[in-house]
C-alpha cells in the first residue's frame, strides 16, 4: 500500500534531481552483498507506464509489463531480494538487496553463461531487456541511478521515499480547487460525470480548436455542424436515468466540447473543471449561463498556467470523477488515460460506458 511521509524525510533522496549522472562508486564490488536504491527512467521521461490517481498508480499494459519483469527479479538473481518498488508513469523506483557474493545466473529474458557475475548493472540489464522484448521496443534511457544504502537509517527513508512517490506525484503539483468563476452551490449539487477519450466527435464540430483549449479561448461554444441527433446523443445518455442536477467535466476532448455546448444550449447546470488557469474573458453562452447561475470554472492554476498539458487532464477527469455521483463515458481508448481512471475507481458508483455506435446514431 502507497503511504504518506513527511516531505522533510524525502526530498534529499530524488535521484532524478539531485544526480543527473548515475556514477558508480570507484572500487565498490556491486556483486558483493549490500541494498541498492535504483532509479530507471524512461527515454525522454516518456510517460508510458501508467497514471497517478489519488496518490496511487494505474498501470498501463506496459505499466503491468514493467511491474511483472521487476518482481522477476529474484528468480533469475537467486542471491537478491526484493525490498519496496514502485512504478511510476515515467520511471520506476527500486531497493535491491543482495544477500550474497555469486555469480552465474541469466538476465530477464535473455540467457547467459554460467559465470557472468549478479551486479546490480547485470540486474538493471536484465530487467530492461524483460521489459523491452515484451513491448517489441526499448522504453528506457541508455543508463540508471544507484545509491548505495548503508545503515538502517538511510534504509527506512528511501523505503518512505518510494512509498510516498506517487502521493507526492499529483499532490505537489497541483493540490485543491483554489480559483473559482460562477456559482459555488452547483459544487453541492448531484453531479453526473461526463468523459471522452481524445479523438475526432461525430460531427465536424468535433474538429476545433487545440484539445482542452479550444473550451474557453476560441469561438467554438456556440455549437458545432455535426447536426442535432448526433451532437446531443450523449447530453440524451446522461438524463436517461432522470434529469442530472449537475454535469462535471474538465470538456477537454472534442466529444465533451459537445456535451458543455449542448449543456449551455439546453440550460443544464455544468461545472468545468480547468486544465489551466482561469481565463480572463469567457465567451458569450458561458457569460450568460453564469449570470443566471448555471456555470462554474475551478482549478487549482494560477492565471500564468494558459497550456494544456497531459498531467493536468489527468488531474482534471481525475477529479471530476472523485466528485461526481454518476458517471457516463463516451469514447474510451483502450489502456489511454481515461482508461486507467476507470480501471482504479475506487468507490462504488454507476457507470455508463458508450458505444461507438451509440455515441454516433
Amino acid at each position: 500500500m502507497i503511504q504518506r511521509t513527511e516531505m522533510a524525510d524525502v526530498q534529499k533522496y530524488d535521484p532524478a534531481i539531485h544526480h543527473r549522472r548515475s556514477i558508480r562508486l570507484r572500487g565498490h564490488d556491486y556483486s558483493g552483498r549490500g541494498v541498492y536504491f535504483v532509479t530507471i527512467l524512461t527515454q525522454n521521461r516518456r510517460r508510458l507506464f501508467g497514471t497517478v490517481l489519488n496518490g496511487r498508480m494505474a498501470l498501463s499494459e506496459a505499466g503491468r509489463i514493467a511491474a511483472r519483469c521487476w518482481q522477476e527479479i529474484p528468480a533469475h538473481f537467486p542471491n537478491v531480494s526484493l525490498d519496496e518498488w514502485v512504478v511510476m508513469p515515467d520511471h520506476v523506483h527500486g531497493i535491491l538487496m543482495i544477500h550474497t557474493d555469486g555469480h552465474g545466473g541469466t538476465l530477464l529474458g535473455e540467457d547467459r553463461p554460467h559465470g557472468t557475475a549478479r551486479t546490480i548493472g547485470s540486474m538493471v540489464r536484465g530487467f530492461k531487456i524483460g521489459v523491452t522484448k515484451a513491448l517489441g521496443e526499448s522504453p528506457w534511457h541508455r543508463n540508471y541511478h544507484e545509491m548505495i544504502l548503508r545503515d538502517a537509517r538511510g534504509l527506512e527513508t528511501v523505503r518512505a521515499y518510494i512509498r510516498n512517490n506517487p502521493a507526492q506525484w499529483d499532490v505537489l503539483r497541483f493540490g485543491e480547487l483554489r480559483f473559482f468563476a460562477g456559482n459555488r452551490a452547483l459544487l453541492d449539487l448531484p453531479l453526473t460525470a461526463y468523459l471522452a477519450s481524445r479523438g475526432a466527435g461525430c460531427g465536424a464540430g468535433g474538429q476545433r480548436g487545440e484539445c482542452g483549449m479550444g473550451d474557453m479561448d476560441g469561438e467554438g461554444s456556440e455549437g458545432g455542424k455535426g447536426g442535432k441527433g448526433e451532437k446531443f446523443f450523449a447530453l440524451t445518455a446522461l438524463t436517461r436515468e432522470g434529469s442530472p442536477r449537475c454535469v462535471i467535466s474538465g470538456f477537454l476532448s472534442p466529444l465533451e466540447r459537445e456535451v458543455l455546448d449542448a449543456c449551455l444550449a439546453e440550460d443544464i447546470p455544468a461545472v468545468h473543471v480547468l486544465a489551466r488557469g482561469l481565463p480572463q474573458w469567457f465567451p458569450a453562452p458561458v457569460r450568460r449561463a453564469m449570470d443566471a447561475g448555471r456555470f462554474l470554472a475551478v482549478t487549482p492554476f494560477e492565471a500564468s498556467v494558459e497550456r494544456f498539458s497531459a498531467e493536468r487532464a489527468a488531474w482534471c477527469n481525475q477529479y471530476a470523477l472523485h466528485l461526481a455521483r454518476r458517471i457516463v463515458i463516451g469514447q474510451l481508448a483502450p489502456d489511454g488515460m481515461l482508461a486507467c481512471l476507470l480501471a482504479d475507481l475506487q468507490d462504488s458508483k454507476p457507470v455508463q460506458v458508450l458505444s461507438k455506435r451509440e455515441e454516433c446514431r
